[in-house]
């Protein structure tokens, strides 16, 4: 197993279990079922442990451990420890990372249709990501679409119009250029799939599968719509240059207060308008020829095939997605709640003007983000290459072609 692991055991979790024994005797006592979590820093730590204390309280005989890895080393950590077949009894999944990681993980199809759980609440999109050929393999926590993120003291500083739904790439585009200037710039381009290939969507309609699990980077609509996005960097001028392998470049670079526009997601949005020194606005991403388009994403919880009481851990699960549960993650930030219900605790937490309209509209047109088995690498592939790519050294043909090669599965 690679990467360093913290593994946190639920203060109540022991608590209730020493109060079992006390009462009823060692045997008697639930085992402890161990949940495998991303967290980077101990702010994301603090609320994961929370919420893994409070769904063992909601139940004793579910209760949790956490553990934890830096989101850079989780899905490579995930990945040994389904191989090896000793990974938590529930782990939680990105849907764009899905296919990547059935192999190890147990289809809840069954244990849905006999528990009776009514998933109708859950946003569509999200369930279908965290699906593959058919089979549901986790239930979601979050959700949401890739909207656009303004900084809206540069706009008001340079008198140009705050954008709204609707519009186009045409003013986006003349927005980025009055907003260039004096080291700023008015876009934050990146190699990063959800970032990029939704502004690819938005402007050609490509995708980056076919839809079955198959790469397709070399289309001429994709190869056309990734040489607009690099060219905004590379020829246009109004974004900066990407360097080496960076995923934290984009935000980084939007926070600053040098760049007036960027990518993001309601999952991020409550942290990025903590950190940020300036008023944080929000849009749909700019309509090309089909209208505003663009992907979503989201995470859930699903289990491990080597969980040895998958009852229990689907019982755990279904706790974690409850509405009151995602109540209390949207209350906090650190979700926009999967289930439909459940969605106002964001929006009366995160206070920004004009989100449920953008979020409804953004979402309107959403379509889950279908990677590939073996999307890490075509990610790490990208984002190695960005920065030839968005500086001009290599067009988009180029780059692109060298990723369906070297990860393509035709």
């Amino acid at each position: 197993m690679t990467g360093p692991r913290i593994a946190v055991r639920a203060a109540v979790a022991a608590a209730l279990a020493g109060a079992l024994v006390t009462a009823c005797g060692a045997d008697d006592a639930p085992e402890t079922l161990t949940w495998a979590m991303w967290a980077n820093g101990g702010e994301e730590l603090r609320v994961w442990q929370q919420f893994a204390d409070r769904v063992s309280l909601e139940d004793p005989q579910v209760p949790i451990e956490l553990e934890t890895s830096s989101f850079s080393d989780y899905f490579t950590e995930l990945e040994t420890r389904l191989d090896s077949g000793d990974a938590p009894c529930i782990v939680s999944m990105q849907a764009l990372r899905t296919t990547g990681y059935t192999r190890g993980m147990l289809p809840l199809d069954d244990l849905i249709a006999r528990n009776k759980f009514d998933v109708t609440d859950f946003d569509k999109s999200v369930m279908e990501g965290l699906s593959d050929d058919g089979k549901q393999y986790a239930l979601p926590y979050d959700v949401g679409p890739v909207i656009l993120t303004y900084n809206k003291d540069m706009f008001r500083n340079a008198g140009v119009p705050e954008p709204e739904p609707g519009w186009t790439l045409a003013e986006f585009e003349s927005a980025a250029r009055e907003l260039t200037g004096h080291r700023r710039y008015g876009f934050v381009a990146a190699p990063q799939d959800l970032w990029m290939f939704s502004m690819v969507l938005t402007k050609t309609g490509a995708q980056p599968t076919d839809g079955a699990g198959n790469l397709r980077l070399t289309t001429p609509a994709m190869v056309n719509g990734v040489q607009w996005y690099a060219d905004l960097a590379a020829k246009e001028k109004v974004a900066p240059g990407v360097p080496a392998a960076d995923p934290a470049f984009a935000d980084r670079e939007f926070l600053s207060g040098k760049v007036a526009m960027g990518t993001s997601g309601p999952w991020a949005l409550l942290n990025l308008k903590n950190q940020a020194g300036f008023q944080v606005g929000l849009a749909t991403l700019p309509a090309g020829p089909d209208g505003s388009r663009t992907f979503s994403s989201g995470s859930g919880f699903g289990i491990s095939k080597s969980c040895p009481d998958p009852e229990r851990a689907f019982k755990a699960i279904t706790l974690m997605t409850a509405r009151k549960q995602l109540e209390w993650l949207g209350g906090v930030g650190r979700a926009y709640p999967s289930r439909e219900s459940a969605q106002h605790a964001w929006y009366e937490n995160a206070r920004l003007a004009g989100a449920r309209e953008v979020l409804e509209a953004a979402n309107a047109t959403a379509t889950p983000l279908r990677t590939t088995e073996n999307w890490d690498q075509v990610n790490a592939l990208l984002n190695q290459h960005g920065s030839e790519l968005f500086s001009g050294a290599s067009s988009a043909r180029q780059v692109l072609e060298l990723v369906q090669r070297q990860a393509g599965r035709d």
